[in-house]
């Protein structure tokens, strides 16, 4: 396998920057932020929740018509614009104590997700890297990124203890605008596979529906039993102490699940892996059902979060493998819908779930109900 160029280094660690930059400020800074922004203006948390609930589904909404825009040509552009509009979102923020204009502020912050996240990002991977590089690149920039969470969450907190709710608002929105200028600077213009500027078309077919169920219902697993982790720790008499530590242990466990999905790709091809990490999600699921045993809450942690974090890298293989490089963009902006939804969404279902059975044993049974399906599909 030949190396990278020194372009497509400089392109593919860029990219790396950018997602972790983009997850890391949009997505895992929102819980501290909207408690903060409770705590100044008095909101409660059904307030903040819906902004940010809006804010997935504006991405999932978008994400079509954003492949599509990527395989036209020219992802620099449309990636900087994602990190420069997170920017602009954060500053609205920062400058208003309006709920209407709160709520604006994390529109466009779903705007920006939608250019700033996997989606987009592998998009225009793909342009720069092809072939065998490819499950590479995309095991560099899934790495990088998987460790967005351990950085910007107590990045976070310390701007927010340091300087206050303005003072981190403003610091995210610098980090933002340092990525957008530095994709500007390294990433090439125009994508050098794509002579045709004209509309790329894409009919779903039999595979795409299969794959788009398949993918969706493995969403709503990994969000469910993410937001469930840390709650039914705590219900199993652990401290909060312990419940966060082996909730980041899943966060952990993901890296190295992706860093063994590419040799073990070569050997045993991209479908039969994401059978067996749909099955891993599924058996994670079941060792959950009983989180006293701290030996099998552990291993089902373990199990989960490697699977979770393969499954990025098993996506991304599946539809370069199925569909045409200059169709990637729209095939995976469709696919993105259905699942960008289900995790707006999921959310809701698991606290009417948990409202109607009082515990959380209904919800990981279903959880593990729906691996199940997918793993039909």
């Amino acid at each position: 396998m030949s190396a990278f160029t020194a372009g497509q280094r400089r392109s593919v660690w860029t990219l790396a920057l950018l997602s972790t930059a983009g997850y890391g400020a949009l997505y895992y800074a929102q819980p501290l932020l909207a408690v903060a922004f409770e705590h100044l203006h008095g909101w409660t948390r059904a307030q903040t929740g819906l902004a940010f609930t809006l804010a997935l589904l504006t991405t999932a909404l978008l994400a079509p018509t954003v492949g599509r825009a990527l395989d036209i040509g020219n992802g620099r552009r449309w990636l900087c614009l994602g990190a420069w509009l997170g920017s602009g979102a954060f500053l609205l923020l920062a400058l208003t104590s309006s709920y209407p204009l709160f709520v604006l502020g994390w529109l466009l912050a779903g705007v920006a997700m939608s250019l700033t996240f996997y989606e987009a990002v592998f998009t225009v991977l793909g342009q720069q890297v092809a072939g065998p590089q490819r499950a590479r690149a995309t095991l560099t920039v899934t790495l990088v990124a998987g460790l967005a969470s351990t950085v910007f969450v107590p990045l976070t907190a310390a701007l927010l203890q340091g300087g206050g709710l303005k003072a981190a608002l403003l610091g995210l929105a610098a980090l933002l605008v340092l990525a957008g200028g530095l994709v500007w600077r390294t990433v090439p213009f125009a994508p050098f596979r794509l002579a045709s500027r004209s509309r790329v078309s894409f009919t779903p077919d039999n595979l795409f529906v299969r794959l788009a169920l398949a993918l969706t219902l493995a969403r709503v697993v990994t969000v469910g039993v993410g937001l469930q982790l840390v709650p039914l720790l705590l219900s199993a008499g652990y401290t909060a102490g312990v419940a966060a530590l082996l909730t980041g242990l899943m966060g952990l466990a993901a890296l190295p699940g992706r860093a063994i999905f590419v040799p073990l790709l070569g050997r045993f091809g991209a479908p039969l892996l994401t059978r067996w990490l749909l099955t891993q999600l599924g058996v994670g699921a079941f060792l959950l059902h009983f989180p006293r045993s701290l030996p099998l809450a552990v291993s089902g942690i373990v199990l989960f979060g490697a699977a979770n974090g393969a499954l990025t890298l098993a996506r991304s293989e599946l539809l370069s493998q199925a569909y045409p490089p200059e169709q990637f963009g729209t095939v995976n902006g469709l696919l993105a819908w259905p699942v960008n939804l289900a995790q707006a969404l999921t959310p809701l279902g698991m606290g009417l779930l948990f409202t109607l059975t009082g515990g959380y044993g209904w919800s990981f049974s279903l959880l593990m109900v729906l691996v199940g399906v997918g793993m039909l599909v």
